[in-house]
């Protein structure tokens, strides 16, 4: 595919356009999702995978603003970008983005500078689309007004909206991709991707219980596809025990698991509150979630008052200490000792500790030397759709010359878990 998709958005019938953006972008999936979302702020996107025929759609669509991923494993195609729109004599607004460290994109907007071209600060990967939207905002792009949707979990379900995004988990000791947390999102035609908060409120028993069923059903699914595809990873659903109790999760995972023994399996992470109260109910559904190949976490640790009576009853594959304890341990003396004190709790109960809300390196050396295993936060990856958490997987952990077996043909829609 080397050229634009068909535009995206509808000409209104009113004189004035909405603004058009380009999105150049070797990685497929952040291309598609990146356009999605500008096209929910009421934007007209039209989409590259190169740049090899960006100049004669500059000629004949005119965009306002371009939008330029940088892989930093091979930014030549950047480049050549950069100088199709200096050699197209583009004078609309250049907006560069990629993974990589700050001062590598900045150069590469020096590049874009130095080809006279009207260069925005560049923006780090994962997005924030918070920013994109301000952004959109100070150049005064034009878009049509997007109104908050009328918008239920019923109605999301049912118009087959449930979308799933992942947050990588990472061995602190290798630095490998161990695991990843899906979290569910909604994928509005008009709106874009939209969090939990927008459409769980006043949600049924029964709807939650049929989110959860797609939850799981997505887990399983993806995490066979990355099994295929030679990247096992250990896929975790938060779920509400009482929701757990109420659905066929057990035989869910059996039927879309596949045969093969070494599958690692998926994680149900349930909150410690959740555990103390619930913890006859946790005893009696976990035998057959186990044998399915699903084992617990406990989630939120050191929110509540923990009851170690629960740790005797019930094998729990992690402990996922909350990120109140976790941010600015390394500096702070109470949070450190707080967080020795749980991961040698998880260790003493034959657990993994895991560190969720890592934001700064400062913190990972320091809760490497305090022995957790797994670390989750903003400093590796904000949660991503599933292609692009392939592609982290794929930079992160295979060697070099040793590429991953080739995904099946078959292969399921993005996932995540529901909201408690």
């Amino acid at each position: 595919m080397n050229g634009p998709s068909a535009r995206n958005a509808t000409e209104s019938a009113s004189p004035a356009r909405h603004s058009l953006c380009f999105v150049v972008d070797t990685d497929f999936g952040c291309l598609q999702g990146f356009a999605k979302s500008l096209r929910g702020f009421g934007l007209d996107t039209v989409e590259f995978v190169n740049s090899a025929r960006l100049s004669e759609n500059i000629e004949n669509l005119n965009p306002d603003m371009i939008f330029i991923g940088l892989n930093a494993a091979d930014p030549r195609d950047c480049v050549r970008a950069l100088f199709a729109l200096k050699d197209s004599r583009f004078t609309g607004r250049v907006q560069l983005f990629g993974k990589c460290e700050p001062e590598f994109l900045e150069s590469f907007r020096k590049v874009g500078d130095d080809a006279s071209l009207n260069m925005l600060p560049p923006l780090q990967k994962p997005l924030d689309f918070a920013s994109i939207r301000k952004i959109i905002h100070q150049q005064r792009l034009s878009s049509e007004a997007v109104s908050s949707p009328d918008l239920s979990l019923k109605k999301a379900i049912a118009s087959n909206w449930i979308t799933f995004v992942y947050q990588p988990q990472v061995d602190l000791k290798n630095k490998l991709v161990v695991g990843a947390e899906a979290f569910v999102r909604v994928s509005h035609p008009q709106h874009g991707l939209l969090p939990p908060e927008r459409f769980m409120g006043g949600a049924s028993q029964e709807d939650l219980s049929e989110l959860a069923v797609l939850a799981v059903t997505k887990a399983v699914q993806t995490s066979v596809a990355f099994f295929n595809a030679g990247v096992p990873l250990k896929f975790a659903v938060n779920i509400n025990v009482m929701t757990l109790a109420k659905i066929p999760a057990a035989i869910v995972v059996e039927k879309h698991r596949p045969p093969d023994q070494q599958w690692p399996g998926i994680v149900f992470d349930v909150t410690e509150t959740q555990v103390q109260a619930k913890t006859n109910l946790l005893k009696s559904t976990l035998p057959g979630l186990q044998l399915a190949g699903v084992s617990l976490a406990i989630d939120n640790f050191g929110r509540g008052s923990s009851s170690f009576a629960a740790f005797k009853e019930l094998p729990f594959a992690q402990i996922k200490i909350d990120r109140s304890f976790v941010q600015g341990c390394a500096r702070d003396k109470g949070n450190a000792s707080v967080c020795k004190t749980m991961i040698e709790l998880a260790h003493n109960f034959g657990s993994q500790a895991a560190a969720v809300g890592i934001e700064t390196g400062e913190d990972v050396q320091a809760l490497v030397g305090l022995g957790c295993d797994i670390g989750q936060g903003y400093l590796f990856a904000k949660p991503v759709a599933e292609q692009e958490l392939m592609s982290m997987v794929r930079a992160r952990n295979v060697p070099k010359g040793e590429p991953a077996r080739a995904e099946t043909a078959a292969r399921p829609a993005a996932t995540a878990s529901p909201a408690r």
